[in-house]
Order: structure tokens, then sequence, then C-alpha cells
């Protein structure tokens, strides 16, 4: 088939070329008309998105504003007075960098532990000085009367 059989050559009634020209413009239109699904499918999940991350900014700064009240100086010591009995410290508490050799003497001296004694007891089949605190090696285990293959 020639070049030029294409532009004459008839098929039902139509060009051969213009049969093909309609085919691709058909499949043109169709890849035009998913793209722009697929692009409104996409726009509409960005949209939501934006939604999302606007809630999420609005609940972010009331978190913020909470932890702010929270964390005041005022309320924590209301708080700690109430419930704990905390207050401020009295001068007669306080040390100084001077005084901190008169608080290190006045501490009370922790009492030392003992450390465990162990004796040594003598195997009398070996001859082996054991300490008490160590288990006895196990038996030796008895040979199988059975051959193994």
């Amino acid at each position: 088939m020639m070049m030029s059989d294409l532009f004459t050559r008839r098929f039902r009634g139509f060009r051969v070329v213009e049969l093909g020209g309609l085919a691709f413009f058909l499949v043109l239109a169709l890849g035009v008309y998913m793209v722009k699904a697929g692009a409104g499918r996409d726009r509409a999940q960005i949209a939501t998105i934006e939604r999302q991350i606007l809630v999420e900014q609005t609940r972010l700064r009331l978190l913020r504003a909470e932890v702010a009240h929270l964390e005041q100086p005022e309320r924590i010591e209301r708080l700690a007075a109430a419930y704990l009995g905390m207050g401020p410290t009295s001068p007669k508490n306080e040390a100084t960098v001077e005084t901190l050799g008169l608080v290190a003497l006045k501490a009370p001296l922790p009492t030392p532990v003992a450390a465990p004694v162990v004796v040594p007891i003598e195997d009398d089949a070996t001859g082996v000085v054991v300490p008490a605190n160590i288990a006895a090696p196990p038996a030796p285990a008895k040979p199988s009367s059975e051959a193994r293959h």
C-alpha cells in the first residue's frame, strides 16, 4: 500500500485518512476528559486537606493558649499552696555558697552495709575449694545403652 492510497482509498464511503483522523480526535477527546476528571478529583482532595489544615491550625492555637494558661506562675503557686501545702522558701532555709560546708557537716553519714562472708568448702571428691555460694556442678550424664547410627 502506497502513501497515495491512504488519501484515495475508501472504506464504506469514507476515506481511510478521514476515519484515522476521526479515531485520533476521539481518543484525544477521551484523554482530555479523563485528565480533566482526574484534575477535578485532585482539586477536591486538595480542598479537603486544606480544610483539615485549617482545623488543625485552629486546634493548635487553642492548645497553645491552654498551655500558656496552665503554665502561669501565679496559678501554679496557688495550686501548690492549696493542694500540696507548699509555699515560698523562708530565708532561714536558704543556703549560700559559704554555708554549704556547714550544711554538709550537719547531714547524717550513711551507715555502711556489711558484705556477705563467703566461706570456702572443699569438695571431697575432687579436692577443689569451692565458695559456699556457688552451686555444685551437675552430675555427669549416664552413657546410654543404645548405639547411634
